[in-house]
């Protein structure tokens, strides 16, 4: 893997060939995805309950409309699956702290380059990151730049200030210190406090990242550790939420 450096990334910055693959740029959404992606969450409940008659719409709505206090973004692995009896179902996998799949997104609309970046960013990372720590921005990362970067890109845009893109692995980290709780990234030979962090630092990032922290992280570790990237754990609670689902 190749290692960076840190980097500024400043509004203005985000380009569509340096964020998605190629073949994606000019690509869009199937029409059954765009239709769907376009009800309503009490139309998705009643199509689904049509199709399933022995769902609770009650228990279903209570699971849809349901807000984790530190799970705040997330990304599932889904299997397309049979029975033998030839019934088809998408059944989920796993589930992702740190999902990737931006790049791979065709956009909604021509007019909108940033596409569900922006959407993921306005939605999750905007309102939670205010806090009382003075300080930039930064995207803390072990993999995956081209998605990395382009949250950066558009953070910059969103907030209308420099963003600072970092990464992060276990073994190289003299970039990055920790003081009082407050993360600080060394950029021009100064130590830069930093509020708010996007982070997608995948590989036991527990290793590095602390529970808690004065500068706000999302998604906060304490995601990783109850199953986000902690699989054993998240087999675990798979079981439970089958058990009480059954």
């Amino acid at each position: 893997m190749e290692h960076k450096s840190v980097e500024l990334v400043r509004p203005g910055s985000f380009d569509q060939e340096s964020h998605y693959y190629t073949k994606v740029v000019n690509a869009q959404p199937h029409p059954m995805f765009s239709f769907f992606r376009g009800l309503r969450t009490n139309q998705v409940i009643n199509r689904y309950c049509h199709l399933k008659p022995n769902v609770d719409p009650q228990a279903l709505s209570e699971c849809i409309f349901y807000k984790p206090k530190y799970f705040k973004w997330a990304g599932v692995d889904l299997f397309h699956v049979a029975t033998p009896a030839g019934n088809r179902h998408m059944i989920v996998v796993e589930t992702n702290s740190c999902p990737s799949g931006q790049k791979s997104m065709p956009q909604f609309s021509f007019e909108d380059e940033k596409g569900c970046y922006k959407h993921l960013i306005r939605r999750t990372f905007l309102p939670y990151f205010r806090g009382k720590v003075d300080g930039k921005v930064a995207v803390f990362y072990d993999k995956n730049y081209m998605e990395a970067s382009g949250y950066a890109a558009t953070i910059a845009d969103e907030t209308n200030d420099s963003v600072l893109l970092v990464p992060f692995y276990a073994e190289e980290r003299q970039h990055i210190k920790l003081e009082n709780g407050v993360y600080f990234v060394l950029w021009n030979q100064e130590w830069v406090p930093i509020k708010a962090v996007f982070r997608y630092v995948t590989q036991k990032p527990w290793n590095r990242i602390p529970i808690k922290t004065k500068t706000k992280i999302l998604n906060p570790i304490i995601s990783c550790l109850a199953g986000g990237r902690n699989k054993i754990v998240a087999a675990k609670a798979y079981e439970l939420f089958n058990a009480n689902l059954g």
